[in-house]
């Protein structure tokens, strides 16, 4: 017998799953601009952040009740990210947790702001600190890090608000509805 509450946690991991699949593989087949790639995993973990809510939200609705699904988001994009790149194991991670950790404390200060404005926010402010944290690793392959920094915002701002835009009407689709929305 399942309830409720597991039937939508099912979803919701399902649909985190081919979500992050499905960036992977656009994210990896995209052209670099710039010498950055599209931030398509980052921007899924980041939306995950910002809209998916927590295990007390969850209480306070007829949705799921995965713990932390922001940080197992971040990790599988951090990790998704390091093997399309192979960069260093934890490379990615170590970069994707803080970030998402740093979007879930201040959702809510950010909660009445339009989701495509959201996306593109995030994605102009994280995308180029990416850039950065890779040259830091010294794991970017070359090229002029001054040039990805600025470059990666451009693709990022369009990704973030084309996810933030989309996504909201796909879970609704999945059948996530209000569930995964916070």
């Amino acid at each position: 017998m399942c309830s409720s509450a597991v039937k939508t946690d099912a979803v919701q991991i399902a649909f985190a799953t081919v979500a992050l699949i499905l960036a992977a593989a656009l994210q990896d087949m995209l052209p670099a601009f710039g010498g950055a790639k599209t931030p398509l995993l980052q921007m899924f973990a980041l939306y995950v952040a910002f809209r998916w809510p927590g295990r007390r939200e969850a209480r306070d609705s007829a949705g799921g009740n995965i713990p932390h699904a922001w940080i197992w988001t971040a990790v599988a994009a951090g990790y998704m990210l390091e093997a399309l790149s192979g960069l260093p194991w934890g490379c990615c991670i170590a970069f994707m947790l803080p970030a998402c950790a740093v979007a879930r404390a201040i959702r809510h200060v950010v909660a009445d702001m339009s989701p495509v404005l959201l996306g593109m926010t995030s994605a102009i402010l994280f995308a180029p600190l990416h850039e950065a944290w890779l040259e830091a690793w010294g794991a970017t392959g070359g090229g002029s890090a001054f040039v990805r920094f600025f470059a990666s915002a451009l693709p990022a701002a369009a990704a973030g608000a084309v996810i933030f835009w989309i996504l909201p009407a796909v879970e609704h689709f999945a059948g996530l509805g209000e569930e995964a929305g916070s």
